[in-house]
């Protein structure tokens, strides 16, 4: 098992985690109603855990499930709209 997390993206990793995320929209109806707030971490279309608190969820799954690709992810009814600005 690894232990460590490792943080370089090659693009299979990438497809993967696109494709959860595809996975998380399709469930999301569901999600809303049991985890409208919540984080939750989600794989291949089951939930592997879930908390009200991110750093808390993170640090379990990773303890319980290993280090590896593992969307984690609030559920809310809308994303909210991020926002750069710029000043000169």
């Amino acid at each position: 098992m690894n232990t460590s997390p490792s943080f370089s993206l090659d693009p299979s990793r990438i497809s993967q985690l696109q494709h959860q995320e595809t996975l998380f929209e399709q469930a999301k109806p569901i999600l809303l109603n049991q985890y409208l707030g919540e984080f939750i971490a989600f794989e291949s279309g089951n939930i592997l855990d879930h908390d009200h608190n991110e750093q808390k969820l993170v640090e379990r799954v990773y303890k319980n499930h290993g280090y590896r690709d593992i969307l984690i992810k609030q559920v809310l009814i809308q994303e909210p709209n991020l926002m750069v600005r710029f000043i000169a």
